[in-house]
């Protein structure tokens, strides 16, 4: 069956160079449903919209859910429970891509290209392989009749999907059928555990359940298609081999290739090519009942651990699993399949992936931990209760929370991209990434910066990536230039290079000690000296050309790069007092002292912050409204940083962006707003969505992108800089998002703001519209939307530095009844408070790992605290408060460490 479909992307084109004002095509009015509203915050309310879909509509068809583990390649989950998008077999190393055969990739061209559809899409080396695989479940009645079904929309006529990043759940009814099936489908996933998170493997987790009134004999079967070598078909390369093993309560289908003794003359053998490697299909908890066949889609009961077939390359070898067992009324009974793949050969040299030095391999990361396939399912199975019970708790922690299942959702969906084509993990250590599938190579630090997913949960892969590539590979050891591409391109780019020393605090926060700061700190302090060159009058603000990812450089001072580099400074001010450097400390807090005046002085308009280039022949945002314009301030807080820009000029600006970029209509808007050219659109008709760059005074954006109608026949090279503005891209809205929701208050216009900005996304990614789990930019599974994940924090108020024993939490959505997960440097689980006249009662629950922890942050919602009381699992601590400008400071008299399972409690009272 193939029917599933991925997002489609409309690409428009503007002919017309009238220019009217902002302030006639967005409304102030937003037009926001109150029901709406009221579910932005209110978790179970009608409208907190999870990511749902059944065969009561279409919302089935979009569904592809990632469920490999990280940097292991690409496969979907369908929302009927089918393995899809088999894009394991080999790595991709230029990002050139043929129309029709690519998911929604952009071409170097600029247009986006037909997506695969899973019913009779066409797929291509770019994209994996088409492979038959499937579940069958047979069912036999007490009076012999036997009813046999795919485990899919054919098989069942009632499917319901719910996707839990990174589990799928499926449901599986039908009303002539006396049985139902429940599946789990994930890889395993534990934050703060890479290794366990990254392996080549999916789950498939059924538990069939009689719900007739007759014991029921059944047998669940699964199949494999060997694709081994899946882009080859010349039998005289060699052929394929499937074997059938058992080893204790594990059996496996282990689908190999053979390569002939000699390839054909001017040809290289099949250990040379693509797909190199091997597959598998296992079944754990095998033992009596079980079934398989080597070659043969229906298993042969009993198993035969001898069992091998071979057929030629251009024969389709399929072999099968299944496993037999009887069910009483009411009796529920649970078969776990894996599927497995091992092809962690880059075949290729040359591209963007040959980037080691000479003999190095460039190979995925899961090369040296396994032998084939049946070795990965091996480890699975061995370890199973540990890693599916692993990932089976973490999910359970994130959703048992009083936040909005939509936002809960919605912020964890994009860390599937580290699930994606998107992202490697190569076996030298080095963590890789495009910026999307396929699109701009080099882990890009313009692009990167903004994700924020990947440090508080898989903090070791940000780790390694500063100090291979950021301030290994890339990096000038004579200037201090971070080259924004890695070694691809050793230029710099203003904002990635601030951005990675901003990162560079961010990373050390999330590590118990200062080791890691101790090891990258030269390079740390010469990347920001390189900042420091590039504001010669030190005054805080830069006006020489600044290279950004809007893939410009732009002269002439802003708030945008000018706050991100004063972030920078912050962040190196504080590092330098935790490495005892008090004379860099003082000079990084100076210029960024002096920055948070003199940005505001030059560029902040009584209203937001603009831009001021002293040549107006280039591309610039002018007097435009810039959803970027106070994005320094934004990471600062997300990472307890001191303010870069003042309190109340940011508002100004947060509620500037909400007013004049936030568009009811995000494509009627680009569509009428024609003095921008070759824009894409993120957004279909009556869409929301919140635009990059707005002109509140009607006539900016001619002078932003001037010499429009002389341009407009040269679209593939106008597209880009200029036509970026008038589009809605979804790791931009969700920087802007979380900064409005931090900057607020607890039942604040700005936190409804920053919310609403996010449920736009949500609600434009609904799985009957698109696929919910691939939020695209440049390029399908985007990184910069895991800046999603800050959302999720700033409506926790979170803040923490391990290092120093520091946690905070300010709740910005139910103070008075808050629950939701947290990530640390050491383990993870659970923070809840309530507040009533009693005073403030808080618990941090560890669930995995442990916490250290010396200070507690707590906002008591008003009310000055006098006397706190603090246990750990019942045993009394010595600890005291004081009040600073609203926030109770917790200290402890000695640091403590809750342990897995343990519960630290503290009470305020008034």
């Amino acid at each position: 069956m193939r029917i599933r479909r991925t997002n489609i992307l409309v690409l428009s084109l503007i002919f017309s160079v009238v220019c009217i004002g902002a302030e006639l095509l967005i409304p102030e009015d937003k037009q926001l449903d109150p029901a709406w509203v009221q579910s932005l915050t209110e978790r179970g309310h009608p409208q907190d919209a999870a990511i749902r879909a059944s065969t009561k509509g279409a919302s089935l068809d979009y569904i592809g859910m990632p469920v490999g583990g990280i940097g292991c390649g690409q496969l979907y989950l369908s929302g009927d429970g089918q393995l899809w998008l088999w894009d394991i077999f080999k790595s991709n190393y230029t990002r050139e891509s043929v129309k029709g055969l690519k998911l929604s990739i952009m071409t170097m061209g600029g247009h986006y290209s037909e997506p695969v559809q899973s019913e009779g899409g066409v797929y291509s080396d770019r994209n994996g392989a088409e492979v038959d695989q499937g579940f069958v479940l047979q069912v036999t009645t007490a009076d012999g009749k036997v009813d046999s079904r795919p485990l899919n929309r054919h098989g069942f006529s009632s499917i319901d999907f719910r996707g839990e990043y990174p589990i799928g759940r499926i449901s599986y009814a039908d009303a002539a059928s006396p049985v139902t099936v429940e599946l789990e489908a994930f890889s395993p996933f534990i934050p703060l555990s890479a290794k366990d998170s990254a392996l080549p493997a999916t789950v498939m987790d059924f538990t069939v359940e009689n719900r007739g009134k007759e014991p029921l004999q059944l047998s669940l079967q699964g199949y494999l298609q060997n694709a081994v070598n899946p882009y080859d078909n010349d039998p005289m390369l060699g052929s394929r081999k499937n074997t059938l093993m058992q080893q204790n309560v594990i059996a496996t289908l282990l689908s190999t290739s053979i390569p002939a003794d000699a390839a054909p003359e001017g040809q290289t053998g099949l250990e040379q090519r693509h797909g190199w490697g091997s597959m598998a299909l296992s079944l754990l908890g095998a033992s009596d009942g079980l079934g398989g066949s080597a070659d043969a889609a229906v298993p042969v009961f009993p198993f035969k651990n001898s069992s091998s077939a071979v057929m030629a390359l251009d024969k389709k070898l399929i072999g099968s699993l299944g496993q037999q067992f009887s069910l009483e009324p009411g009796a529920r009974e649970t078969v776990t399949f894996i599927v497995s793949w091992y092809f962690p050969l880059h075949q290729e040299r040359g591209g963007f992936l040959n980037t080691m030095a000479e003999g190095d391999t460039v190979n995925r990361h899961y090369k040296p931990w396994f032998a084939d396939a049946a070795d990965v399912a091996r480890y699975v199975g061995r370890d199973f209760e540990r890693l599916a019970g692993g990932t089976r708790r973490w999910n359970k922690t994130w959703y048992d929370s009083t936040l909005p299942v939509w936002l809960l959702d919605r912020a964890v969906v994009p860390v599937d991209t580290l699930a994606t084509q998107t992202f490697y993990w190569f076996d030298n250590g080095r963590p890789w990434g495009w910026e999307g599938v396929d699109s701009c190579e080099g882990t890009c630090t313009h692009v990167w910066s903004y994700a924020q997913a990947m440090s508080r949960l898989f903090p070791e892969l940000e780790r390694r990536l500063r100090e291979i590539t950021d301030y290994g590979i890339a990096f000038d050891e004579t200037t201090g230039l971070i080259g924004y591409r890695g070694d691809h391109i050793k230029k710099v780019a203003i904002d990635g290079q601030a951005g990675t020393i901003i990162r560079t605090w961010r990373e050390h926060t999330m590590t118990p000690d200062n080791e890691f700061l101790e090891r990258v700190w030269p390079q740390t302090k010469k990347a920001i000296e390189f900042l420091i060159t590039q504001d010669p009058d030190q005054d805080g603000v830069l006006e020489g050309s600044q290279a950004h990812t809007l893939d410009a450089s732009w002269s002439g001072p802003m708030g945008w790069l000018s706050s991100v580099y004063c972030g920078a400074l912050r962040a190196g001010e504080q590092m330098a007092l935790v490495m005892g450097d008090d004379a860099f400390a003082y000079t990084c807090g100076r210029i960024a002292d002096s920055g948070y005046e003199a940005i505001v002085e030059k560029v902040y308009n009584g209203e937001y912050f603009i831009h001021l280039p002293p040549n107006k022949n280039q591309i610039n945002t002018s007097d435009g409204s810039h959803i970027d314009q106070v994005l320094g301030q934004s990471w600062a807080v997300q990472t307890g940083l001191p303010r870069v820009l003042p309190k109340e000029e940011t508002v100004s600006a947060l509620n500037a962006l909400w007013k004049y970029n936030v568009s009811p209509d995000a494509e009627g808007y680009a569509v009428k707003h024609t003095a921008i050219k070759g824009h894409r659109v993120y957004a279909a008709k009556g869409e929301a969505g919140m635009l990059m760059t707005t002109w509140p005074t009607g006539n900016g954006a001619e002078t932003a992108v001037p010499g429009m109608a002389e341009r407009v026949e040269d679209f593939e090279t106008w597209l880009g800089p200029g036509g970026y503005f008038d589009e809605c891209m979804t790791g931009f809205e969700y920087q802007a998002a979380a900064h409005m929701v931090y900057e607020g208050e607890p039942g604040s216009e700005l936190v409804k703001y920053g919310l609403a900005v996010a449920r736009n996304i949500h609600d434009r990614y609904a799985p009957e519209k698109r696929n919910p789990f691939n939020e695209i930019e440049c390029g399908d599974h985007y990184a910069r939307a895991m800046a999603g994940y800050g959302v999720f924090l700033a409506a926790c108020g979170f803040e923490y530095n391990g290092p120093q024993g520091e946690i905070a939490f300010a709740p910005r959505i139910s103070p008075a009844n808050f629950r939701a997960p947290f990530t640390a440097a050491e383990g993870w689980g659970t923070f809840s408070q309530t507040i009533d006249e009693k005073g403030l009662q808080a618990k941090l629950h560890v669930k995995w790992g442990a916490l250290a922890v010396q200070t507690i942050r707590l906002n008591p919602d008003g009310m000055d605290a006098k006397s706190v009381t603090v246990t750990l699992n019942g045993k009394l601590l010595d600890a005291a408060v004081k009040m600073n400008q609203g926030t109770a400071v917790i200290q402890l008299n000695a640091p403590v460490r809750i342990l897995e399972h343990q519960e630290l409690c503290v009470v305020l009272a008034p």
